[in-house]
């Protein structure tokens, strides 16, 4: 269960973000203002994934890959086609599917309808205004770093912070890292962007 709302605080774009010196800002209005642009000006957003798993649970890194589609402002569909898992979020209704057979429970959707909120403030970018989190902004030459903290108690339970990876150029997302413990972190890279696309509404309520 840990793993499913890890999965779905998600903000999401393109490829790997690759190991840089980063500095502290002193002033992140720039970089700030630079990404809230690019999301108030998404509508709508596909992406390929990788997902990798790093845990004491595992001897190696556990490897996924998946498909995004995000619909301004309340649709988003998440495919992880390796563990054949698929959830869709339109609006308050929330639908699983796991490896062929729909999921459907109380304690299930009670943990989806929870975050949902936080994952549609991260692909609009609402984040931004530090209400469920703090956030520090660092820069390399060619990315901005935000570390993000989660001012919630119940939230640090389940994410101790999160690092995402903007490409100065694109204002898009290059990676995110989710540290859920000392002992574990979520990968997550995106590639194959496209954005402001058209995407019919039954992506979001069909498998």
């Amino acid at each position: 269960m840990r793993h499913l709302i890890s999965l779905f605080c998600i903000l999401i774009f393109i490829a790997t973000a690759n190991a840089q010196d980063f500095k502290l800002l002193s002033n992140s209005a720039v970089a700030k203002a630079s990404i809230e642009k690019k999301h108030k000006s998404t509508t709508t957003l596909m992406a390929d994934f990788n997902e990798v798993v790093e845990s004491t649970m595992f001897k190696n890194p556990q490897s996924s890959k998946g498909k995004l589609h995000y619909k301004s402002s309340d649709k988003i569909r998440w495919e992880n086609t390796d563990s054949k898992q698929l959830i869709l979020l339109n609006g308050s209704k929330v639908k699983m599917r796991e490896n062929g057979k729909e999921v459907s429970n109380a304690m299930t959707n009670k943990i989806v309808k929870k975050i949902q909120s936080m994952m549609l403030s991260m692909l609009s970018g609402d984040f931004l205004s530090e209400k469920e989190f703090k956030i520090s902004y660092y820069e390399s030459s060619s990315q901005y770093k935000l570390i993000l903290t989660p001012k919630n108690p119940r939230m640090a339970k389940y994410i101790q912070k999160i690092d995402l990876y903007f490409n100065k150029k694109s204002a898009l997302l290059d990676s995110m890292t989710m540290h859920e413990s000392n002992e574990q972190k979520v990968t997550y890279t995106f590639f194959n962007t496209v954005v402001n696309s058209t995407i019919s509404d039954s992506k979001f309520n069909q498998y």
